[in-house]
């Protein structure tokens, strides 16, 4: 449903084949996987394990000499099947689906401006014109039976009708461009003074032309930077890594180039105090690079007027702002540089989470589904949704915390597990050596257990009263 709003103006109304919307909700689906997978392992699991203790099942196989463990066994081999699988799907199809659909999208938005002309229909949409034809093939971009009717200040009407025509775009996507193969133009212009009876009339047959349409008044034009600038999202492991270590390199190469270049042009020094060549002002330590004294020594030594100073001082304030904006800018530039590294080694880990989570859940629930014995929709539903809920919360929030260069990419991709894997060991431990975590009788018993002196003292002051 979020992606159905996100994208509503560009799906509807734009005559879509249900072929061409299918495939396109298919692929966005696959993107619901990692989030359906983890939750249905611990869903079934503790339903499968409530529903043995509550018909005594797990009593009986553990009086056979089963532990817990070994019952666990057989569910666990499935799970890690289950969890390799879910490796495979999101290091190799989970990209290849979103490369999909977001072709799919640029190619509604982009590729294929018929999209939005519907057969039998006119077209309103782009300004100042009326179009309606027979027939189109989306696949081409091809059109059949054409009817234009162009209105504005210039000319009283036109009508323009062709057999064949073919909508492209231009290089810079500014204009749509529209061939048009074997047809007419019927001109009525309009007439300097309006006079009874007489309009110019103007009829113009042609073989081949081309009409241009600017795309600023042409609603279907949307920009498509937001598609494919998630580009870590169509890449498996390797490439990430791959991809990773390059952009590593350039930032580490761009930093350095810059480094340079700010040395050269912003370190002063005085070569009368410290007579060397300027291209070894890199391998000079700190203590010898001279700070704002040394432009007061310089003058000193020049002697220059007080007008030649102010305009010296002058030029200097100029290029210090110029190379301030400079450093701002290139700061900038690092940051972002250095973000989307952050990115593309938070989708890295991504690829491992799944699958470890997986194993996590199984582990969380499963037990859990033994110490409650309760099985069916009620009780595991319950505890299902809260602990999805906390490993979901975890997840948004390592991943935010990412985005917002707060901790470190792995940190925050593994914080859902750091915080659910004491947790799944915990509740495996209870539950292999039966204890009640969630009865309550015995937390009734422990609170009279912790209240018992307490009464005992009441009795006995009552007594000593009477």
């Amino acid at each position: 449903m979020q992606f159905l709003w996100k994208y509503v103006d560009d799906l509807i109304g734009k005559g879509l084949d249900y072929g061409v919307l299918f495939k396109l909700l298919f692929y966005v689906s696959a993107t619901l996987i990692p989030l359906a997978v983890p939750l249905a392992v611990l869903f079934s699991s503790i339903m499968t394990f409530g529903n043995l203790a509550e018909q005594n099942e797990l009593t009986a196989l553990k009086s056979a000499g089963l532990s817990l463990r070994r019952i666990m066994r057989p569910m666990f081999i499935f799970v890690l099947a289950l969890s390799l699988g879910a490796f495979y799907f999101t290091n190799y199809l989970l990209p290849i689906a979103n490369y999909k659909s977001r072709t799919i999208i640029y190619d509604i938005q982009e590729k294929k401006p018929t999209f939005g002309i519907t057969p039998g229909i006119f077209y309103n949409d782009i300004d100042n014109y009326s179009i309606r034809v027979d027939k189109k093939n989306d696949e081409t971009g091809e059109l059949f039976g054409i009817l234009i009717y162009e209105y504005n200040d210039i000319a009283a009407g036109k009508t323009i009708i062709a057999d064949k025509g073919e909508m492209l775009k231009s290089e810079n996507d500014r204009f749509l461009l529209l061939k048009l193969e074997d047809g007419a133009i019927y001109e009525e212009m309009k007439p300097a003074q309006i006079q009874k009876d007489k309009y110019p009339f103007q009829k113009t047959f042609f073989e081949e032309t081309i009409i241009k349409f600017d795309l600023s008044g042409f609603q279907m034009q949307q920009t498509n930077e937001e598609l494919f600038k998630r580009d870590y999202e169509m890449l498996n492991f390797v490439q990430l890594g791959q991809t990773i270590d390059s952009l590593s390199s350039a930032y580490d190469t761009s930093l350095t180039d810059f480094g340079n270049v700010m040395t050269q042009k912003m370190v002063i020094y005085n070569s009368a105090i410290l007579p060397i060549d300027s291209t070894q002002l890199d391998t000079l330590e700190d203590e010898h690079l001279f700070g704002p004294a040394v432009i007061d020594t310089i003058i000193k030594i020049d002697n220059l007027h007080n007008a030649e100073m102010d305009a010296a001082l002058a030029t200097v304030q100029g290029e210090l702002r110029s190379r301030k904006e400079m450093l701002l800018g290139q700061m900038n530039y690092m940051e972002a540089q250095q973000m989307n590294i952050t990115q593309f080694k938070a989708a890295y880990h991504k690829k491992f989470t799944l699958s470890v989570a997986i194993l996590i859940l199984f582990f969380i629930g499963a037990p859990l589904g033994a110490i409650i014995k309760r099985g069916g929709l009620g009780a595991p539903l319950v505890f299902a949704v809260l602990f999805f809920l906390l490993y979901y919360v975890t997840t948004i929030m390592g991943e935010n915390m990412v985005d917002s260069n707060l901790i470190t990419p792995w940190k925050g991709m593994w914080m859902s597990t750091f915080i659910l894997l004491p947790l799944g060991a915990f509740l495996t431990y209870k539950a292999t050596n039966d204890s009640s975590l969630f009865d309550l009788e015995t937390y009734k018993k422990l609170i009279k257990l912790i209240l018992s002196p307490f009464k005992k003292r009441k009795n006995e002051d009552s007594s000593a009263m009477s």
